[in-house]
Order: structure tokens, then C-alpha cells, then sequence
């Protein structure tokens, strides 16, 4: 595994690139400012450029920013829902420690009631708007002093007095003549938000299916529950590319983190450099 982050200059990127199939590269994004966004999307359009795939790039770079920033929001709710659950049952800060409390049924009960929670929404809008602002004037001044910034200390010790790092993991790789981009962050997946997320896809194909893309689109502006909104824009680019978003879309949760999986096909650019190979 080849680990790079924003910190990486755009030649030690494409030396990176010329390894894949080789090895799995891992991104790793701290802040997704401009520069991040930048090396990501020219790691990615490289990729795909090497496996003359360039035709999923705008469709590609999309989805990424969408299941980044997914997992970016899952990530600060679950840092506020275990701080919560330390301050309203201490009885479970020892199991939260260990991380044994995913196989704890009441503590697990606590925590999606706490997912739900107003108050707990509240406080990651909160966050969100102070990493947006701090973010913004990241890419102004192109300065690392604005983390040192009073005006943040609330986003920064919230993301740094936490056991894990607050880390989203970016793995790049090729599996039977497949790309797989994965994204990846430390939060569970639990069963009410992989129901609902399966939920709101399953009835977008629906419609898409009838050719009511549309329809399904103007019913959400009015729902409040919109998790899994931005999911179906990305299943519709899938389809848009005759790719099967059941197939090609993966959201799942494995040994207590969350996984969004992209894989696009590059068997027929491997048929074609191989028939051409024969001659």
C-alpha cells in the first residue's frame, strides 16, 4: 500500500499512478480544501487516463466528492453521539474505550437514538459551518496558520481529542479488471441509516426505471428526510453511464467502519490492449 496525501507534489502523484495495478494507493484527507480536492482529482483523472477510461472522469470526480463529504459528516456525528453517550452514561465510557460497545445491544440501542437526536443535528450543522469557513479561508491565504486561529479551537479540539484520528482514508486499487475507489471512515454504519440509504436507491431506480427521474427528485425538495438524496444523483450518473448502481455502488459496513465503494469496469480496455498485443 503506497500512502500519499495533500502533501504530495503532482510528480511523486504520477510516479504513484505509474505503481497501480502493482500496489493500492491510499489518500489519506485530512481537510478536503482546495489543494486536497486538487491532488485527489488529479490522482484520479490520471488513473482513469491510464486505463483509458477518461469517459467516467467527470461522473467519477462527482461521486467521489459526494461519498467524501458523506463520510466527513458521518464522522463528526459519530465523535458527537459517543461524547454524548460518555456524558449521559458514564457506565459505558469502558466499554467505549475498548471499542467493545458495538456488540453492546443497549449501548448500540442509546447510540441510534442518539444519531437521530435534534440536538445532536444541531451541533454538527454547527461544526460543518465552522469547517467550512475555516476551509475557505484555507484556500485564501494558502496559510497553515489558520489552524493556530482562537476563533477555531472548538472545531480543532472536537476533531483532535478523540482516540482516532480524524482521518477519511481514500484506497485506490484494481481487482479483477476492475478499479475500486473506496472511501473509508472510522464510524459504523448502523442498520437504520443502511436501511434508509437502501431505501431511498432502491426507489430512485425505480422511477428511473419508469423514466420519472424527475418526479422523484421534485417529492424529495419536500422531504425532510433526505438521506440517500445525494446517493440517487450518483446512481443516476451511474446509470447515465450504463453502469448498475447495485453493482458499481457499494455503501456497507465492515468491522465497525463505513465503506463507499465506486468500481468502474476496465475489462474491455484489457481485451482490447490484449487482441492488439497478439499482432
Amino acid at each position: 500500500m503506497i500512502k500519499i496525501d495533500s502533501r504530495t507534489n503532482l510528480d511523486d502523484i504520477r510516479k504513484v499512478v505509474s505503481k497501480i495495478g502493482k500496489e493500492a494507493v491510499e489518500f489519506d484527507i485530512i481537510w478536503l480544501n482546495f489543494i486536497t480536492r486538487r491532488k485527489i482529482v488529479f490522482l484520479v483523472s490520471e488513473i482513469l487516463k491510464k486505463y483509458n477510461i477518461e469517459k467516467y472522469n467527470d461522473d467519477t470526480i462527482y461521486i467521489l466528492k459526494e461519498l467524501i463529504t458523506n463520510a466527513i459528516k458521518a464522522r463528526y456525528l459519530h465523535i458527537i453521539v459517543i461524547k454524548s453517550l460518555r456524558l449521559s452514561n458514564p457506565s459505558y465510557n469502558q466499554k467505549i474505550d475498548e471499542d467493545k460497545y458495538f456488540n453492546d445491544s443497549e449501548i448500540m440501542a442509546q447510540y441510534s437514538e442518539a444519531i437521530k437526536d435534534k440536538e445532536n443535528k444541531e451541533k454538527l450543522k454547527k461544526l460543518l459551518n465552522m469547517e467550512k469557513t475555516l476551509i475557505n479561508e484555507m484556500d485564501e491565504t494558502n496559510n497553515a496558520n489558520v489552524l493556530k486561529k482562537e476563533k477555531y479551537k472548538e472545531l480543532l479540539d472536537f476533531r483532535e481529542n478523540t482516540k482516532k484520528k480524524f482521518i477519511i482514508k481514500l484506497i485506490i486499487e484494481i481487482k479483477k479488471n476492475n478499479l475500486e475507489i473506496t472511501v473509508i471512515n472510522d464510524s459504523p454504519l448502523i442498520m437504520i441509516n443502511k436501511t434508509r440509504i437502501d431505501s431511498k436507491r432502491l426507489t430512485f431506480g425505480e422511477y428511473y426505471n419508469k423514466g420519472m427521474t424527475e418526479n422523484f427528485f421534485m417529492e424529495q425538495l419536500d422531504n425532510s428526510e433526505s438521506a440517500g438524496f445525494g446517493l440517487a444523483l450518483c446512481d443516476l450518473r451511474l446509470y447515465n453511464n450504463n453502469l448498475n448502481p447495485k453493482e458499481h455502488l457499494k455503501i456497507y459496513d465492515e468491522n465497525n467502519k463505513t465503506y463507499s465503494k465506486l468500481i468502474l469496469p476496465i475489462k474491455q480496455t484489457f481485451n482490447y490492449l490484449s487482441s492488439h498485443n497478439k499482432y
